[in-house]
């Protein structure tokens, strides 16, 4: 008896294996970028993980014969980009990023990779119409290029800085028109500018709070592009810090340094932007210490975001900023490149709108003898700060290096504490059901840098006592809606600010 000859194919088989491998291989990636908790960030590494899935399954195709697979081949595609862009999520609270969630170089990537798996999808299916897609492709390319050209044309020659167009002009925003790069690692208004801004509570912006308030303020800058409304030479108190000393949605004759000279015969001026860090405010100190050579520095720190939020020495954060206060490269003046954080900022934006109510809700908190509602709520945008005991360290090293620049200069420092606003209303307001604020912790922060300054012959002083006192009163000191003072909250930060140096003798 002869053998029957086996008609059986192989290569189905093989087909079917490189198939089934493919998808194990996708589970196991996703797996691990999971597991990895934020460890793994090399683009290169991901992508690599999606294209050796891609080869396993294209070459499993090829074997189970592709051109009668269309059905299958069209679900391998559809995974491959489905597993692109869960696989590249990368979450985060900025409004660069599209929908809090891509970064832009990623997410058009993304784009990219799964416009590519459609005509991937076409160009295996349709082997008659292959010669009349790949033309439509290249003439659609080449027309887009050069139309992109033409835009591109006037930020390529330096005309056109389309930052100017795509971004207005206000606060803590990154056009030319906004900010100028000093060499030190810092940045400031443009000399003498002058503008008026109407903006609604940062909650409304970061958590979709629904408030209708608007704040309107006008806004003076010196010689320096800080905000003061007049040049003092010498004045006795130099204020630095961030939004809040920078007085961010409040009127120029209520701010802590206008405050304190309409308390007190001391005069003040402020060193302070909005988006300033620690390291921004040891910059501009080594800048201008020497032209105003004031009798105290009082050195604001905000415990919301002024822990170093990069772990790096100042020498380094000089460095890796040097760049900034060079010409504008083509990349920062282009169209499309603008064009991408506008909408970025708007895709982040619409996102936390159609939230709606709810995910707001879940950050606020309401006084005990009022109902909750969002004209009455209190939003909380800031949580306590993550990964403390790894910055700590380098918040130290700054303000010792601040309290030997202040020393040199024969001057003495004061490091004053902002608490961040759930620290000062969380004993006053009651909150939802829902709400997870009220299973924030605090962090204590103020009362460990004070052991720690007395220890190293700095001052400190906190103000969340003033601050919660104030507010037990029924002074409103933080704006509903809002991270930052209220002009009664200016008032109470100057006021105890002035008692402390008087109390230490210090502007005798």
């Amino acid at each position: 008896m002869t053998l029957a000859l086996s008609k059986f194919d192989y290569r189905k088989l093989l087909g079917a294996f490189l198939m089934v491998a493919s998808l194990a291989f996708n589970k196991w990636s996703v797996q691990a970028l999971v597991t990895s908790d934020g460890q793994i960030e090399s683009d290169l590494f991901t992508y690599a993980i999606i294209g050796i899935q891609l080869l396993f399954a294209f070459l499993g195709l090829v074997f189970l014969k592709l051109q009668q697979n269309r059905f299958w081949l069209g679900l391998v595609l559809l995974g491959f980009v489905l597993f692109v862009w869960a696989a590249t999520r990368q979450p985060a609270e900025h409004f660069e990023n599209f929908f809090f969630v891509y970064p832009q170089v990623r997410f058009y990537i993304n784009l990219l990779l799964s416009v590519a798996a459609l005509l991937g999808y076409m160009l295996a299916t349709q082997v008659d119409r292959r010669r009349d897609i790949a033309q439509n492709v290249a003439l659609s390319v080449v027309t887009f290029g050069f139309v992109a050209l033409l835009i591109e044309l006037p930020a390529l020659t330096g005309l056109i800085d389309y930052r100017q167009v795509f971004i207005p002009k206000g606060v803590s925003l990154l056009g030319p028109h906004n900010r100028v790069y000093e060499p030190g690692g810092f940045f400031h208004r443009p000399e003498n500018d002058q503008y008026s801004e109407m903006r609604p509570g940062d909650s409304v912006l970061a958590l979709g709070a629904r408030t209708g308030r608007l704040y309107e303020a006008d806004y003076t800058y010196d010689h320096n592009g800080f905000r003061n409304s007049a040049p003092i030479a010498e004045p006795d108190l130099l204020l630095v810090g961030d939004s809040f000393i920078e007085g961010y949605k409040v009127s120029q004759d209520v701010t802590v340094a206008e405050q304190i000279m309409q308390g007190s015969e001391y005069t003040a001026i402020g060193i302070a932007q909005s988006d300033y860090s620690l390291y921004h405010g040891l910059s501009a100190m080594l800048h201008h210490l020497d032209d105003y050579s004031p009798k105290v520095v009082v050195w604001f720190l905000f415990e919301g975001n002024d822990l170093p939020y990069f772990p790096i020495s100042h020498e380094e954060f000089v460095l890796s900023n040097a760049h900034l206060a060079e010409p504008a490269r083509f990349s920062q003046r282009s169209f499309f490149n603008n064009l991408s954080s506008s909408l970025a900022s708007w895709s982040s934006l619409a996102r936390r709108t159609l939230q709606g109510e709810n995910y707001a809700r879940t950050q606020s908190g309401h006084f005990p003898d009022a109902a909750w509602s969002e004209e009455t709520a209190m939003y909380f945008a800031y949580s306590p700060p993550d990964r403390v005991e790894a910055r700590l360290p380098y918040l130290k090293e700054l303000l010792l290096q601040g309290h030997a620049l202040v020393r040199e200069n024969g001057g003495k420092l004061l490091v004053v504490h902002i608490p961040i606003k759930i620290d000062v209303y969380r004993d006053l307001l009651a909150f939802p059901d829902d709400s997870v604020v009220q299973d924030w912790v605090s962090l204590e922060l103020a009362a460990e840098l004070k052991t720690w300054a007395d220890e190293n012959g700095i001052d400190y002083m906190d103000l969340t006592p003033a601050l919660r006192e104030a507010a037990a009163d029924g002074t409103l000191v933080y704006f509903l809606d809002d991270a930052h003072w209220t002009p009664e909250g200016h008032q109470v930060a100057a006021k105890a600010v002035l008692d402390h140096l008087k109390t230490k003798g210090w502007l005798d």
